[in-house]
């Protein structure tokens, strides 16, 4: 699992480096009113980012264990160790409720 993370990390990590020029050749792209030549252009340079870096092949790990699956964004851990964790009063804004 620590390999995951690592790549996980290592994706971030490039994602985070073309991640300005990538958004600006997506609005140029999309974007209607300017001339058919420069969103073309702006369509290839895009392409050749999707290639290498793309943010679609980025995935939401639990920091802990590295687990992809039943993620949740407000703490950033899985499903199970949210479960563990706030059973055992360890997470704040967490209360166990009896009913």
């Amino acid at each position: 699992m620590k390999y995951l993370i690592l790549k996980e990390n290592s994706r971030r990590i490039k994602f985070k480096n073309i991640e300005t020029r990538y958004r600006a050749l997506k609005f140029i792209a999309h974007n209607q009113n300017l001339s058919t030549s420069y969103r073309w252009e702006a369509f290839l340079l895009l392409s050749k980012y999707l290639k290498k870096h793309s943010c679609i092949l980025l995935k939401n790990r639990c920091f802990l264990t590295g687990r992809g699956r039943g993620y949740c964004r407000f703490f950033n851990l899985s499903r199970i160790q949210v479960r563990h964790l706030a059973r055992n009063n360890e997470l704040f804004f967490v209360t166990k409720s009896t009913w």
